[in-house]
């Protein structure tokens, strides 16, 4: 009988419902109300308490239910035959959800009294109550399964989206990784090249002066004068503070030279006024006013030893500057297992300097360094912040121009600016320049991926800081880097 029941209320839920309501029309013992409702109308609202429940006749009701962010979304349809507030009405409680009218709806409304005296009336009226009670549960049920399905395949598509997106992230990070090698390799390589041309030179230097030492020092044993030591050191304690004159005092030098002592030979002469003042009035002392060959050999020896210290004091201060090169590439490359460290940034803006200095040799570079606290940091990659910004700063002015670098601090950030004196940014392109890939380089010019602004902004970002780019006022283009205390 169950099984009948429950397929011919699926078939046809209104069958019920109807002879419901003709029984309630006629009867005297009931007080049911028929009740209409405009759409848009509200049988019950979330929330509210409930004292009456509605047999829908005619219409469509939607049941809809908030959220805690203040969205609205549809729980369910109910068509005729349906119990409107039924739960509510039954337990006491709030209701779960609002019921609006769809379309125009007709209802038969039924208080607790009535309700009670339906269910427990002995004719048959009481039995199609509780076949209409049973029906509605059956169709809830119904809802609750079909959503339970349609909720694990929208959970399956969800997941498998995720994968999808999982593994599209993951290609994504691979390609940006390989990109920023490819920016951090183009970096290296410029600065490898610098830094082998700085420390060519030096070491050029270096070799030069041990050849020559090498071909002095027997000189020296085999044709100093013993009783000359006291001059032969002083000229060699001169030689080791050597400075060299440029081309022009050069030559003013040697004409005056010249006509002091015209018969003195040229090449001789051109050794003497190289040396600086303080060597020139000891040689004065040496040769007189009329020096002979006795004069002349004395001073050759003493040139020896004036040009000895000079050679060592080249070998010192070569040395010195290799020392510093390798130094400051220490300090520059140092990651630090990426952990984070109190650091004064202008060491490693000094740093970042001499290791690009090949580059800056024809550009003004002007430093306003303010006294700044200690931020913490991880220090290869703040370097890495500051070569990006000066090497675009050189390919801005094509190695020639004026490059100001200033720091100083407020209250909450320091903050470096550099400046270089180039054609600046093109109002046009002022949201692009931190855009990945986005380059103003030309065909042939130096090579870039356009990568570096971007790596710079993610680097500060990542250290909770900003990256602001302008024109400054008087030409050329200002960034400025904010790091918080």
């Amino acid at each position: 009988m169950i099984l009948n029941f429950a397929k011919n209320w699926l078939q046809d839920p209104t069958r019920i419902t109807n002879q419901i309501a003709r029984f309630l029309e006629q009867s005297d013992e009931y007080h049911a109300e028929f009740v209409t409702f405009e759409k848009g109308e509200l049988f019950l609202k979330e929330t509210d308490l409930n004292d009456s429940v509605f047999i829908l006749l005619e219409g469509t009701v939607q049941l809809s239910k908030s959220t805690p962010n203040g969205r609205t979304i549809v729980i369910d349809w109910l068509r005729p035959g349906a119990l409107v507030g039924l739960i509510s009405f039954v337990t006491g409680e709030p209701a779960l959800t609002s019921a609006m009218a769809e379309s125009p709806c007709k209802a038969l409304k039924l208080d607790e009294a009535d309700f009670l005296k339906l269910q427990r009336s002995n004719s048959e009226i009481a039995q199609l109550g509780q076949q209409l009670i049973i029906g509605n549960l059956i169709d809830r049920y119904h809802h609750v399964v079909s959503v339970h399905v349609e909720l694990e395949s929208i959970n399956e598509t969800l997941q498998k989206e995720r994968n999808h997106l999982q593994e599209a992230l993951k290609q994504l990070e691979e390609t940006q990784h390989r990109l920023v090698s490819q920016e951090k390799m183009a970096t290296l390589g410029q600065l490898v090249a610098g830094i082998a041309h700085e420390i060519n030179n030096p070491a050029a230097a270096m070799l030069r002066a041990s050849d020559n030492l090498l071909e002095y020092l027997p000189k020296i044993i085999d044709e100093a004068d013993p009783d000359k030591t006291h001059s032969y050191e002083t000229f060699f304690r001169i030689g080791l503070k050597r400075k060299l004159r440029n081309s022009d005092q050069q030559r003013e030098k040697l004409r005056e030279w010249e006509q002091i002592y015209p018969k003195l030979p040229r090449s001789l002469l051109r050794k003497i006024t190289s040396m600086n003042d303080e060597a020139l009035e000891f040689v004065k002392k040496q040769l007189g006013n009329k020096p002979g060959t006795e004069q002349r050999e004395q001073l050759e020896n003493a040139i020896l030893f004036y040009e000895s210290g000079y050679f060592l004091k080249n070998l010192q201060s070569s040395t010195k500057r290799i020392g510093e090169i390798v130094s400051s590439l220490k300090n520059y490359s140092r990651q630090d297992k990426g952990q984070y460290e109190k650091t004064d940034l202008r060491d490693g803006l000094n740093d970042t300097l001499l290791l690009l200095s090949n580059r800056l040799k024809k550009v003004d570079v002007i430093l306003n360094f303010s006294d700044i606290p200690h931020v913490n940091v991880i220090s290869g990659e703040i370097n890495q912040v500051w070569t990006n910004l000066i090497i675009n700063a050189c390919d801005a002015m094509q190695d020639r121009g004026e490059l100001v670098i200033s720091c100083n601090h407020d209250d909450r950030f320091v903050w470096v600016s550099i400046r270089d004196s180039g054609p600046g940014i093109k109002p046009s392109l002022s949201n692009e320049i931190f855009k990945p890939t986005f380059t103003t380089k030309q065909k042939n010019s130096s090579f870039g991926l356009g990568l570096g602004l971007s790596i710079s902004q993610q680097i500060v970002q990542k250290h909770g800081g900003q990256i602001k780019a302008r024109n400054a006022e008087d030409g050329g283009a200002e960034f400025t880097v904010y790091l918080p205390l």
